[in-house]
């Protein structure tokens, strides 16, 4: 196993501890972004929409999202290279996207808007916390390993976010399994799991990775 993660890139802890934000936040993408809430936003949360109009405002939230992170972005990139603060700004931009997961629970039938704001704000959440991740990692790394340990840490992300997504879909399929109720249920649970994935496995970074200081790349 050792020689795999050195194989890798992700041979030191810190290196490690680094990539499980990827596994962290993937989760996001996966679960929220990609497969279970666009479907349950479309048959619950827009209860009394046309469809054609659920689809449209829908859409408007992703536009909203992807403007708002396209400019704020460079802005956040600038903070996170001039300023000690990248892991600080990098749990603000997490906490508020776990917070929205959390949130996502509480949504149901008709609450179209409600669900589009939480959706809104959990996009800007993942994005910007990305920006301050990512800014972390030529503080830890030589530059000609920069690509390797990345691309390490991107494959981790989508396993991670895989295995959460395959559960989260069990559980909306097979209820009773769990003993819940319905799918409903489950579908929103798996929302809150979201959270609790993203919360749990960014501990590491922020246990093992400390604060850069200055410019200077190892």
């Amino acid at each position: 196993m050792t020689r795999f993660l050195e194989r890798i890139g992700l041979g030191r802890p810190e290196l490690r501890a680094w990539a499980m934000y990827d596994w962290a936040n993937s989760a996001f993408q996966t679960t929220i972004i990609a497969a279970v809430f666009p479907i349950y936003f479309r048959r619950v949360a827009a209860t009394g929409l046309a469809e054609a109009d659920a689809m449209a405002r829908f859409a408007w939230a992703t536009t909203i999202a992807i403007l708002v992170v396209a400019i704020v972005a460079p802005v956040l990139g600038a903070i996170a290279d001039h300023s000690a603060v990248k892991k600080r700004l990098l749990g603000v931009f997490a906490g508020i996207g776990i917070t929205a997961c959390f949130a996502m629970f509480w949504i149901t039938e008709g609450e179209w808007l409600f669900a589009l704001v939480l959706f809104v704000i959990g996009n800007i959440g993942v994005a910007g916390s990305i920006v301050f991740y990512e800014s972390l990692l030529p503080h830890i790394v030589a530059p000609k390993d920069l690509d390797r340990v990345s691309s390490a840490g991107y494959a981790i992300g989508y396993l991670g976010g895989g295995v959460l997504l395959a559960f989260n879909l069990l559980m909306i399929q097979r209820p009773q399994m769990f003993g819940l109720a319905d799918a409903g249920i489950g579908t929103r649970l798996s929302f809150a799991s979201v959270g609790i994935w993203w919360l749990v496995f960014s501990l590491p970074l922020f246990m093992k990775l400390p604060e850069p200081r200055t410019m200077a790349r190892v």
